[in-house]
């Protein structure tokens, strides 16, 4: 006898007991803290140790500060032309045995930057008991008179008026510039001459200082005139030339070519003038007496 059989299925039918169970919200089995609760200790050992590094760091900077080995014996001084080891020592303020790790290296550097002819320092450490200063002095591009005659450098700084030791005669050969008005209150050594017009002269000088430095050495005295132009006065008979101060390259060049024509043409010539558009006109010292 054949029996049928069906096999069981659990399609359509609910069982009573459940296959598993889901932890409610806020709760882990086996009994584990909440996720905030792991959280807050984590952020409180993260603060405790944090707190023990700043204070380890602040018991070192004590201990470096105030140990023996750490005395100031040397600076090492580098970039001296015409700045002496005593002038930069004199302006750092500091004295032997200092803590190196208690220089203020920003004050240092200011105090330093403040001599007239440093433009730049830099000041490091150099453990354990010494500070290193990187200079880079100024320059004189030009002589300038104020009522005095002081240097000037390409910034516009002015610089002491006399050969300083370390500078070659060389450099002293220069124009100068004049015929600017009285610098507001009394000029000195390190002051910043912000006249509009010395800056147009000092630029036009850079642009030809570069584009033909063998004509510049013919260069006295340079003048601004009104507008956008300079006077030169060059050596030997004290020809004038007046030129604007754009196309510096340029112009020497014209100029250049000119001058042995226009002393062929004109013996002894006054002026010349480059200011106008497609022209020059020269003048004569007959008809412009003085």
């Amino acid at each position: 006898m054949v029996r049928r059989t069906q096999a069981p299925t659990t399609g359509g039918r609910r069982s009573g007991a459940r296959a598993g169970s889901v932890p409610a919200p806020g709760k882990r089995s086996g009994g584990e803290w909440p996720s905030t609760g792991r959280l807050a200790a984590r952020l409180l050992v993260l603060v405790l140790g944090l707190a023990l590094l700043a204070w380890l760091s602040l018991l070192a900077g004590r201990l470096v500060r105030g140990s023996e080995s750490f005395r100031l014996a040397a600076l090492e001084v580098e970039g001296l032309r015409v700045v002496t080891g005593n002038d930069v020592l004199a302006a750092t303020g500091l004295a032997q045995n200092d803590n190196v790790f208690a220089v203020d290296l920003r004050a240092v550097r200011d105090r330093v930057e403040s001599l007239p002819w440093v433009k730049r320092a830099v000041v490091t450490r150099r453990p354990p008991d010494r500070l290193s200063i990187r200079l880079l002095e100024r320059r004189r591009v030009a002589w300038i008179n104020l009522g005095r005659v002081y240097g000037i450098d390409r910034d516009g700084v002015l610089l002491p008026g006399e050969r300083v030791p370390g500078e070659d005669r060389r450099e002293l050969d220069l124009p100068v510039i004049s015929g600017l008005g009285p610098p507001d209150g009394a000029a000195y050594p390190g002051m910043v001459v912000t006249d509009s017009a010395l800056v147009r002269v000092l630029d036009w000088w850079r642009q030809a200082s570069a584009a033909d430095s063998e004509f510049c050495l013919n260069v006295s005295e340079i003048q601004p005139l009104p507008g956008d132009g300079v006077r030169l006065l060059l050596v030997g008979d004290g020809l004038e030339v007046r030129m604007p101060t754009g196309q510096v390259a340029e112009r020497l060049q014209v100029l250049e070519k000119l001058i042995a024509r226009v002393y062929r043409e004109c013996p002894d010539p006054a002026y010349i003038d480059m200011r106008y558009a497609g022209q020059v006109v020269v003048g004569s010292k007959e008809r412009n007496p003085g």
